[in-house]
């Protein structure tokens, strides 16, 4: 990849009227260099947590099917990244190092089964907060400096024809998996509370507070509660 292809790329966007076409012209333009799956969307706040939603989505159905129905929305590191850096990344660069939860680890088996190899994520930060990402999956190791650098502007070029379109996949939405109540209460814990205090701040009992933390703990796949705030701020709940 170059960016003299880059740049022909670029000058078609502004005739292309939809994201999907704009994500199969991004596709088109990768895959002879390796990348057999793109992605690009945007995140913002909601009064449940942060929320994630497609704006285009190559993977095959039935990938996309088990990330939503495992959750793994929630345990893929490059949104989680994206909320911490404006820096593009590839997947090895944000795994290296780094102890991960039994969920985060189920969900990079997961990949290696389904042949992803690498991947490149280009995080976008707008004004206001809302979070945008580009990721394309490769069957090598990405480490050319140049296919990096053309891949990160063709990335920021798709996103940002897209944003002009506005709008999201039909069924792309990725809802928030916590509730209200359970939210509430881990924000409690991060300010050190224990369940029977809690319970009194919230005007529920203190076992039922601790059931909230302890469902929280299962949806996010983590065995104690610290890990469970931890990871909430990361993911921009709390």
């Amino acid at each position: 990849m170059n960016f003299e292809r880059v740049s022909a790329f670029a000058s078609k966007l502004p005739g292309i009227e939809t994201s999907a076409e704009v994500g199969a012209a991004f596709a088109e333009l990768v895959a002879p260099y390796g990348y057999f799956a793109v992605s690009c969307g945007g995140s913002s706040e909601t009064p449940a947590g942060r929320t994630w939603d497609f704006f285009f989505n190559t993977w095959p159905g039935a990938w996309l099917s088990i990330y939503r129905d495992r959750d793994y929305v929630r345990h893929d590191l490059a949104p989680i990244m994206a909320r911490l850096t404006s820096r593009p990344f590839t997947l090895p660069e944000i795994t290296r190092g780094r102890e991960m939860t039994p969920k985060q680890l189920e969900f990079q088996d997961w990949i290696r089964e389904i042949g992803i190899v690498d991947g490149f994520g280009v995080p976008i930060h707008e004004p206001g907060g809302e979070i945008g990402l580009c990721v394309s999956l490769a069957d090598h190791r990405i480490e050319d400096i140049e296919e990096r650098q053309s891949l990160e502007i063709a990335s920021l070029h798709a996103y940002r024809r897209c944003r002009d379109l506005g709008g999201h996949a039909a069924t792309s939405s990725v809802a928030s998996a916590l509730s209200t109540r359970e939210v509430e209460c881990l924000r409690w814990v991060l300010k050190g509370k224990s369940d029977r205090e809690i319970g009194a701040i919230l005007d529920i009992s203190h076992t039922t507070a601790h059931f909230h933390i302890e469902r929280v703990k299962k949806k996010l796949g983590v065995s104690t509660r610290l890990q469970a705030v931890g990871l909430l701020v990361t993911l921009g709940y709390i």
